[in-house]
């Protein structure tokens, strides 16, 4: 996509989710700096550089999120915080589910969350292991799969205590992994 007399060129159809997921960053972040969407264009250079810059930022922003969630000491810290994660900051979460999903048909997306899953499947290793649960490759898969199920739930169904109370059951099951 290219800026022609200030006016956006559509890519070939087969790129348009990608497009539009760019078109949707472009303007949050215009509209969060107060300038138009052509000024953020114009100064990212091109959007895949701008697609690039806002996966590093979802990457930076959530690892460091999750990081907070998971540097409890307790279990409790860990798994009653997860419903914080989606309340903070849901359009983080939702534009990480978009990105994974666009990676399917967009291939070099896939890196990028390739690293983002694996951030977050080590930050919860490293969270159960600081927590006394012997942390083998199964179970923390088995813990951070249902993790992103809470986390769905709550974006789509909107409904925090039914979230909580299932994140309160997870927790009841890990205890009895020590």
């Amino acid at each position: 996509m290219t800026l022609a007399d200030g006016r956006l060129r559509r890519p070939a159809p087969q790129t348009d989710q990608a497009l539009d997921l760019v078109l949707a960053t472009v303007s949050v972040i215009a509209r969060e700096a107060g300038v138009s969407d052509e000024a953020v264009l114009r100064s990212a250079g091109s959007t895949d550089a701008l697609l690039d810059a806002a996966l590093r930022y979802a990457l930076d922003k959530s690892a460091s999120v999750f990081a907070d969630i998971a540097a409890g000491s307790s279990l409790d810290h860990f798994v009653e915080h997860l419903t914080d994660l989606v309340a903070r900051d849901p359009d983080l979460q939702v534009f990480q589910y978009e990105l994974m999903l666009e990676s399917r048909r967009t291939p070099r997306l896939d890196p990028h969350v390739k690293l983002l899953y694996a951030t977050y499947i080590e930050a919860t290793s490293q969270a159960l292991t600081r927590l006394g649960i012997t942390a083998d490759e199964d179970l923390t898969l088995l813990v951070y799969s249902a993790i992103e199920g809470f986390i769905m739930h709550q974006l789509i169904a909107k409904d925090r205590p039914a979230t909580e109370r299932a994140i309160g059951r997870l927790r009841r099951i890990l205890s009895t992994a020590r």
